[in-house]
């Protein structure tokens, strides 16, 4: 097999990848907290573990890849008390609406769904959560206080590895029972969070209580793969305090390694801010698909860059990047129907081979997909037979995961204008677009064919496509090479 390398955030280096037990690799993504809409930067952190298993796959490795959803937590809860009613029918309501909601995303972004049992739910293994926390509570390494058990983290020397906590910065004792993800202060952490009698919660050994946020983790995580697996992937927001804490109860129970290889994804900007409800710039798949775009294109912008590197999510890349799988899907079509065949000469399949070589090079390196993706378009403008061009470009798409063995010819869409003017376009066009059309249509029916053309140059511009005046009415079609 190939040397692959991976950035490795509890050695800050890029490391060669060999796993526990090949040709079998184990991994455990972070999953979604079902409360809401996943948006654009939660599946940017879950893009890059799906990218992750094709690239070992490729190479010849069994994978496991699990993925956690978390289906019971302080932000579901809240959100069931909002709604009203019976609150544990309502976080099951709220906690099925959303996972369907999540596992529709992902598919729309080309994630095949896992098994249900590379699934796990909190809900399924509060029992394994209880017993997880009294084993800690016996060890010494968490102790219990007003009903809620506590993670001691200067009883565990290695605290700190991971994030680069300094043991200055340590203050056992210091207690807290939030769970809220971007938490900066060193403090010893809940494992198990009392609850009123009335609110949710399950029945154990301290009394009535939940489970903490980063239980839930060490306890689904080991218990699908063992005590040490190869590889945890999650966003960089979840470094610290998360992955910190699930070392520290992981190999606090275990004296094992808990993981072997961390790998983290960056966050996204959106116009160069972060991204939150409150700029109005919290973007999900829908507000994707309102303006006419293909979820695809996300997936396709992401490939765009380094997975360690931010990437600033803005409408005009989002657009770029549309544009760009249009033209290749078009090229790749054109060349599966090519008639003509020519036969493979030496020095062709030796291009070949450098290109398919040049391509896993680029993906074995630290998951290079820009790279990866100047390798796709070098093969389409190469002069190697049409067939073996495809033919490279879907093997190539089993990593890049962008359907391209599934793409057919677009069909033709007819869309009647308020004016009876006609468009046929074989793409999603945007509301907006189509007022655009319709306006230039009209400016050209009165005759001022200058302004109609000035119009036309906007539209190509702004919405990356072209427009054909025919006697039927405006043609459509993707901007090209």
């Amino acid at each position: 097999m190939a040397d692959i390398f991976l950035t490795n955030s509890l050695t800050r280096k890029k490391e060669k990848f060999v796993p526990l037990n090949p040709p079998k690799v184990s991994m455990y993504t972070c999953g979604p907290t079902v409360y809401g809409r996943m948006h654009i930067g939660n599946l940017r952190t879950f893009l890059l573990s799906d990218i992750l298993v094709r690239m070992l796959r490729l190479n010849g490795y069994e994978v496991r890849s699990v993925q956690n959803i978390t289906d019971l937590d302080d932000k579901i809860i809240k959100k069931a008390k909002e709604r009203g009613g019976p609150a544990e029918k309502t976080i099951e309501k709220i906690t099925h609406e959303f996972t369907e909601r999540f596992l529709q995303d992902v598919q729309k972004i080309n994630i095949p769904l896992r098994r249900e049992e590379d699934q796990p739910k909190v809900t399924d293994f509060i029992d394994q959560i209880k017993k997880y926390v009294g084993e800690l509570v016996q060890k010494g390494l968490a102790y219990e206080k007003d009903g809620s058990v506590y993670f001691n983290i200067l009883k565990f020397p290695k605290y700190g590895r991971l994030s680069g906590v300094k043991e200055r910065e340590l203050k056992s004792g210091t207690r807290t029972l939030s769970d809220e993800y971007t938490k900066n202060n060193v403090q010893d952490f809940a494992l198990w969070k009392a609850t009123a009698e009335d609110d949710i919660g399950f029945d154990s050994p301290w009394g009535r209580g939940r489970p903490g946020w980063h239980i839930e983790c060490s306890v689904m995580s080991q218990a699908t793969l063992g005590d040490t697996f190869d590889i945890h992937v999650g966003g960089v927001d979840l470094l610290f305090p998360h992955h910190e804490n699930e070392i520290a109860q992981s190999e606090g129970k275990t004296g094992k390694e808990f993981v072997r290889f961390f790998v983290h994804g960056e966050h996204i900007l959106v116009d160069g801010k972060k991204m939150s409800k409150s700029l109005n710039n919290f973007y999900t798949l829908d507000n994707l698909e309102e303006k006419g775009l293909d979820p695809l294109a996300l997936r396709y912008l992401y490939l765009t860059a380094h997975y360690r590197d931010p990437l600033n999510f803005t409408w005009e890349a989002l657009g770029a990047a549309q544009r760009a799988m249009e033209r290749l899907t078009s090229q790749l079509l054109s060349a599966k129907d090519d008639k003509s065949r020519s036969s493979l000469s030496p020095e062709k399949q030796k291009k070949v081979d450098e290109l398919r070589n040049k391509f896993m090079s680029a993906v074995n390196d630290d998951l290079n997909t820009s790279k990866a993706l100047a390798v796709v378009w070098k093969v389409l403008k190469s002069n190697i037979p049409s067939r073996d061009k495809y033919d490279l470009v879907i093997y190539f798409d089993e990593v890049l995961g962008l359907g391209l063995s599934e793409i057919r010819p677009k069909k033709i869409k007819v869309i009647p204008t308020k004016s009876g003017h006609k468009i046929f376009t074989p793409v999603p066009l945007s509301t907006a677009t189509i007022s655009r059309i319709e306006a230039r249509e009209a400016v050209r029916s009165k005759g001022d064919f200058e302004q109609a053309d000035k119009l036309r140059l906007e539209i190509n511009d702004k919405d990356g496509i072209q427009i054909k005046d025919t006697v039927g009415g405006t043609v459509i079609e993707p901007i090209k090479d």
